[in-house]
């Protein structure tokens, strides 16, 4: 059976691509009918079917024939003694149908099978049978494809995404975002050989410029990676959240890549499309995991409530305060975010307005990066009395010091007025 579609698929290349010599003979089958008479097709010979032909006995395609399978047209083996037998080319063309419903052994001996966007159906009951040596190609559609042995290389047709472009609109009370981002869309599959190779190495992709197709073998992986363009437009994007689907089938990221590449990887058992639908900022946008530090001291809180970890999208202004424990009330507290200092606004919450820069904290822009916060200067009450009265003891010190000071210093001065 297998073979039998790798038959086809030899067929739709050669039609294609060669000429047939001036003695082949082709002979169209038009009718509808049940043949229950064997048959096979002569070497160098073309059968080409375009109406329904119901095989309830072997068919044989000798090496160098060709069985085609035309649109319109529907072979079907049936019963007991329905069997197909491939040493040369089946092609199920675009709309062609190939039915391999025998409860006998469908076996496929091919060259080359190729089911060209046609649909090829193993029943339920039946085996298909690719044998070593053999090469099928699918471009179309295998249902059943789990009663099929693969001895011989099975590849089937993944169609990908080129580069594409999307615009989004982002809206804040403080700020209108504009996006209009390019992305690119990479792929690359294991040869022999390189298995463990890495394949989150970006140099081991091959880009795909316009929507392009690519033969992987059956069982296979295939791995796909999308690229915002650098700089401002991309910067917002998260790839690895992206909304992606393989023949109807949501992929997940696999893998994130400095934050802004998503690895998806797909194993094809079949002919499928790959599509991008991803054309809503919040699929994209973003979002930063930000933990809020808590000891027995304090604890920092978000607008969003009393959690350890805060989330925040690229782009908007996150909120927090610190709450000091009783026991810690009366201390000073300093408060960095990545290293730089920040005051408080008149209700006591830290807003991250923009990106920290050297100078400072952009006034605009909203998070753009990972946070990390961090409150100094915290201690307990009892501590902070003890180091009052600390400083005060000292101060007094200091104070009965500047006194005696002051005392000789007065002796001294009276004395040299006395040497005048």
């Amino acid at each position: 059976m297998k073979k039998f579609i790798a038959i086809l698929m030899t067929c739709i290349m050669l039609l294609a691509c060669v000429p047939f010599a001036a003695s082949a003979a082709e002979t169209v089958w038009s009718e509808s009918t049940t043949v229950n008479a064997a048959f096979s097709v002569p070497a160098g010979d073309t059968y080409k079917i375009t109406g329904t032909y119901t095989i309830a006995t072997t068919a044989r395609v000798e090496e160098g024939a060709t069985l085609l399978i035309a649109k319109g047209g529907s072979v079907i083996f049936t019963g007991a003694a329905g069997r197909l037998i491939n040493s040369g080319n089946v092609i199920i063309e675009n709309g062609g149908t190939l039915n391999l419903s025998g409860t006998g052994t469908e076996l496929s001996d091919a060259t080359f099978v190729n089911n060209d966007t046609g649909k090829l159906t193993i029943g339920t009951t039946a085996e298909c049978y690719l044998a070593s040596g053999s090469a099928a190609f699918n471009y179309g559609t295998i249902e059943n494809i789990d009663k099929m042995t693969v001895k011989g290389t099975l590849s089937h047709q993944v169609t990908i995404p080129g580069t594409f472009t999307v615009g989004y609109s982002y809206l804040e009370t403080w700020n209108r975002q504009n996006f209009e981002t390019t992305y690119t869309v990479g792929y690359y599959q294991y040869q022999a050989g390189d298995a463990d190779l890495d394949y989150t190495e970006s140099s081991s992709y091959t880009l795909a410029s316009a929507e392009t197709t690519v033969l992987v073998p059956h069982g296979q992986k295939l791995f796909l990676m999308i690229t915002p363009e650098e700089g401002k437009e991309g910067a917002w994007c998260d790839v690895g959240r992206m909304q992606i689907t393989a023949g109807g089938q949501s992929l997940k990221a696999e893998n994130i890549i400095d934050n802004d590449r998503g690895v998806f990887s797909i194993t094809p058992a079949n002919a499928l499309k790959v599509q991008v639908y991803s054309t809503s900022y919040k699929d994209l946008v973003k979002i930063y995991e930000i933990n809020l530090p808590k000891t027995e001291a304090y604890y920092v809180i978000s607008k969003d409530g009393d959690v350890d970890v805060a989330t925040v999208e690229f782009g908007k202004v996150f909120s927090f305060r610190v709450v000091l424990a009783p026991e810690y009330d009366k201390s000073d507290s300093y408060v960095y975010v990545n290293t730089f200092y920040m005051e408080p606004d008149e209700y006591g919450y830290y807003d991250i307005k923009g990106p920290i820069v050297d100078e400072g904290m952009a006034t605009e822009g909203g998070v753009q990066e990972d946070i990390e916060i961090q409150v100094m200067g915290v201690s307990a009450n009892a501590r902070q009395e003890m180091m009052g009265s600390l400083v005060g003891f000292i101060q007094q010190i200091f104070s009965v010091i500047e006194e005696i000071f002051s005392y000789f210093f007065g002796i001294f001065e009276d004395l040299g007025n006395l040497g005048a």
